[in-house]
């Protein structure tokens, strides 16, 4: 009898999960994501463009679900125009902000309400004929010459400076079209953005979940990526992960900030999880953006997710390439990792359930 006692607990216990292992999608089995319509993966390449290309890889899904058709609009649009806003806000704010070809989303919405959009086809951003992108000869020369221009107390461009960038940035992304044929019509770049794919970028939010500031209330994010200094809605976890679920459930992807650079961000096997249980994620996640152990570092595109073992698991698009990993260029990320290393998301107001669009005070 205490022989069968022992194997019992001996079987139990070999059965529980061993707190830190590896996953593996071998050992998880087969996932079969509900997936949301969404364009092909693509490559950012050696450019520190994740912001745009999961930004409008977001946009080309909200096209598919009001029935546009599939678009691909050129990242690089977004990028050179972000570039020179963040020279010259560098430079008027004395180099108080940080200084970086990073972005968020809100940068895209700027680019789009002042200059527009454009399809890829029109404007790759490979302004010297090459197969993939390559920023690094880029902006190590615009950093030197940003931080040249602070050092000698330079609030302002000049107009032979900003004739330098301007160069600069047409000889490495390409020069920008005032005017382009698409489908046997004439277009500008907002023509393009407003009377074709008909996109309006106020119907987008950008949404965390921290405790500094008052739930259901907007703060400015302090992160050193968000170098526009821009509102986010602040909601509670359980908000946080319900507009997710909600949105996904409803046709709608999310824009996914947040950290990628956990050692359980394990993109090789497509998979991103906690280690161990976590019992409190409104304050974990709390403590761990303070003490810096959750960063913003890479932004991706939310187009699906399932159920595996009892736990919610999200389908995410990257943009390192569709040959970078086994799963095409997306992973799995448990529920636990988003709820832990995910900062902000950005979703259709008209995704966001009812009840918790009044709490934010918003109208779809």
């Amino acid at each position: 009898m205490m022989k069968r006692i022992y194997l019992i607990l001996f079987l139990f216990v070999a059965c529980l999960p061993v707190i830190g292992q590896r996953l593996t999608r071998n050992e998880l089995g087969l996932f079969m994501p509900d997936k949301v319509a969404c364009t092909p993966v693509k490559d950012q390449f050696m450019s520190s463009t994740c912001w745009s290309f999961a930004s409008t890889s977001l946009l080309e899904s909200e096209l598919l679900r009001i029935g546009k058709g599939q678009e691909d609009i050129s990242e690089m649009f977004v990028a050179r125009y972000s570039m020179l806003r963040k020279i010259e806000r560098h430079l008027a704010m004395k180099g108080g902000n940080f200084f970086t070809p990073g972005g968020q989303f809100h940068d895209v919405v700027w680019v789009m309400k002042n200059y527009g959009m454009v399809p890829e086809i029109i404007y790759n951003g490979k302004g010297r004929g090459e197969k993939s992108h390559d920023h690094s000869e880029m902006d190590t020369l615009l950093s030197h010459f940003v931080s040249d221009c602070v050092r000698r107390g330079i609030t302002m461009l000049t107009k032979a400076q900003r004739t330098f960038i301007d160069s600069t940035l047409d000889h490495y992304y390409g020069k920008i079209p005032a005017q382009f044929m698409y489908n046997g019509r004439p277009y500008t770049p907002k023509t393009y953005l407003s009377g074709y794919l008909g996109l309006r970028p106020d119907d987008y939010v950008e949404i965390t979940s921290y405790t500094h500031h008052p739930f259901y209330s907007t703060f400015v994010l302090e992160d050193k990526y968000n170098w526009t200094g821009d509102a986010y809605y602040n909601v509670p976890i359980e908000d946080f992960q319900a507009i997710t679920d909600m949105a996904l459930e409803n046709g709608y992807s999310v824009g996914w900030d947040g950290d990628a650079e956990d050692d359980y961000f394990d993109y090789a096997e497509g998979l991103a999880y906690m280690p161990e249980p976590v019992s409190k994620f409104q304050e974990a996640r709390q403590q761990a953006f303070e003490d810096q152990s959750t960063l913003l570092n890479h932004m991706m595109h939310i187009t699906g997710k399932t159920r595996k073992m009892g736990v919610t698991w999200y389908y995410i698009k990257n943009s390192w390439g569709s040959t970078s990993n086994q799963l095409g260029g997306y992973l799995y990320m448990r529920e636990d990792y988003f709820k832990m290393r995910t900062l902000a998301i950005i979703v259709n107001k008209k995704a966001i359930p009812p009840a918790i669009l009044k709490k934010m005070k918003l109208r779809s």
